[in-house]
């Protein structure tokens, strides 16, 4: 099984046209899912999350087709036609990240923006929570946490009724963090290479 992990940076830089310019390469579902936002940048990283998978899908395996969903009991998507390949696909502000593997895995990007009080304490540990508020920078250190967490979740399919102050970052094996220049990426399950795409690699697709 091919194991690699793709990240787009700078959704922010292909203009608001951008899904209409690549319509033809997205299912059904995903242009619905896309109809539905009401942001540009959301819109965008929508649909290259979507791209990405079948940038990895070609790249990895060879596989070039329209791309059917099918979902476990907590919303945890799979690929029908090829049940075999495990994949997690996750985008923040002007990031996005697809994993792709041959065992459980989860993956999430979050940009680093300011947090809450509130939000923290739902979502950190009591020993987290002290760490937070001593941080010189409490922004990033919760957004690292988090995208542990969320990692850890979507490897497992538990969905987010999962209560995250039930475990802390620390205690959750396998996790590989990747820090960008405004943003945290976490790995669960699997340390792999990764690959940055850009809008050329996307635009490939119209020539396969």
């Amino acid at each position: 099984m091919q194991i690699m992990l793709y990240i787009f940076e700078k959704i922010d830089h292909l203009g608001d046209d951008f899904p209409e310019s690549v319509m033809s390469l997205l299912s059904e579902e995903r242009k619905i899912k896309i109809s539905k936002l009401r942001s540009p940048m959301n819109k965008n990283a929508s649909a290259v999350a979507y791209l990405l998978l079948r940038v990895a899908l070609i790249n990895e395996y060879g596989i070039n087709e329209a791309l059917v969903f099918d979902y476990k009991e907590h919303g945890k998507p799979v690929l029908r036609n090829h049940p075999e390949i495990r994949f997690n696909l996750s985008h923040s502000g002007d990031t996005a990240a697809c994993i792709i593997a041959g065992s459980e895995v989860g993956i999430d990007v979050q940009h680093v923006a300011g947090i809450k009080d509130k939000v923290a304490k739902k979502v950190l540990t009591d020993d987290e929570y002290s760490i937070f508020n001593k941080s010189s920078d409490p922004d990033g250190y919760f957004c690292k946490v988090w995208t542990v967490k969320e990692s850890y979740i979507k490897k497992t399919g538990q969905g987010l009724l999962f209560d995250f102050k039930t475990i802390a970052a620390d205690d959750i094996p396998d996790t590989h963090i990747i820090k960008g220049e405004n943003y945290y990426c976490c790995v669960c399950g699997i340390e792999t290479p990764i690959k940055y795409i850009g809008r050329e690699d996307i635009e490939q697709l119209f020539t396969r």
